[in-house]
C-alpha cells in the first residue's frame, strides 16, 4: 500500500525527516518496505488485521499517538465542519432501496446536477500519480481521493442512465450478466450482491461499477454512493469473478 507522507503532512503536523517516521511506522507494526523519493511515499506492507489503516488518516491517527499530536481535523469545531454542508433537499429514501439488509447495512448517496466533466485539477493529478493512481476526470477523481484519504469507498453513476433514476441493492438473478468498467462481462449468481437500477445491475456492491452506468464527457447529472457492504459477501464475490479492486481491498 503506498502513503504519500506529503499527504500525511495534510492531515497531521510532522516534525518527522520520512527516514526516521519510517521507522518509527515499522517499530509499531506497519511495515514500511522502501520510501519513494519523489514525493516520499511509504511501501507499507499492512497485515490483514489493521483494516483500520488502510488509508492516510488510518496511517495520520497511528503517527498521533507515535508523536502525541492531535489530528488537523480534531483542532476543528463540529460546526466549522458541517458549515458549508447543504442539507439534501431529497431524502435517500426517495431514491433509495436497499432489498438485502442483511448484505448491505446503510447506503447513502447524493445527486450533483449540471456537472461538467472535464480534468482534475494539476494537485489532485499529481497526488493520485503519487500513489499509483491514473487521472481518469474529476468526478472519478475525487472518489479515488476520499477512497485513499479516509478509506472509504465510493463510486459514481451517471443518473441519467439509470432506469426508473433510482438504486434498488439486492442479490443477483439467476442469469443476470455486467459488463464492468474494465469491459469484462461477468455472469452473476444470487450470492452476489448487486447495486441494480430499476432494471438491472449496474454496479457490484464493494467492488467495481458497471460500464453502462460510468461516468463519460457526455455526463450531466451524478449520484455519488457511500455505502456499508457486508464484508465477507465482498470477498466471496471477489473471489468467485476473480476481481480484485482497491474498494474490495477496504
Amino acid at each position: 500500500m503506498n502513503i504519500s507522507y506529503n499527504w500525511l503532512k495534510d492531515l497531521i503536523d510532522i516534525n518527522l525527516p520520512p527516514e526516521e517516521l519510517g521507522k518509527k511506522l515499522t517499530n509499531i507494526g506497519l511495515a514500511v518496505e522502501g520510501i519513494h523519493e519523489d514525493d516520499y511515499v511509504f511501501d507499507i506492507d499492512l497485515t490483514s488485521n489493521r483494516p483500520d489503516c488502510l488509508s492516510h488518516l488510518g496511517v495520520a491517527r497511528e503517527i498521533g499517538v507515535i508523536t502525541k499530536k492531535a489530528l488537523a481535523a480534531e483542532t476543528r469545531s463540529r460546526a466549522e465542519e458541517t458549515a458549508s454542508i447543504p442539507y439534501p433537499a431529497i431524502l435517500a429514501t426517495d431514491i433509495v432501496k436497499i432489498e438485502d439488509t442483511d448484505l448491505c447495512h446503510r447506503f447513502t448517496a447524493r445527486i450533483i446536477r449540471d456537472v461538467k466533466i472535464g480534468p482534475s485539477p494539476d494537485w489532485l493529478v499529481k497526488r493520485l500519480a503519487a500513489i499509483g493512481e491514473r487521472s481518469i476526470n474529476n468526478v472519478a477523481d475525487i472518489t479515488n481521493y476520499v477512497m485513499h484519504e479516509l478509506g472509504q469507498p465510493m463510486h459514481s453513476f451517471d443518473l441519467n442512465k439509470l432506469a426508473g433514476n433510482r438504486i434498488v441493492v439486492r442479490r443477483a438473478r439467476h442469469g443476470e450478466m455486467i459488463t464492468t468498467l474494465d469491459e469484462a462481462e461477468r455472469k452473476l449468481d444470487d450470492a452476489m450482491l448487486m447495486i441494480c437500477d430499476a432494471e438491472k445491475p449496474v454496479a457490484i456492491g464493494g467492488i467495481m461499477g458497471g460500464l453502462d452506468s460510468s461516468i463519460t464527457e457526455d455526463t450531466v447529472n451524478v449520484l455519488l454512493e457511500v455505502a456499508y457492504f457486508k464484508r465477507e459477501t465482498i470477498r466471496q464475490t471477489s473471489r468467485k469473478l476473480g476481481l480484485h479492486t482497491e474498494a474490495s481491498y477496504r
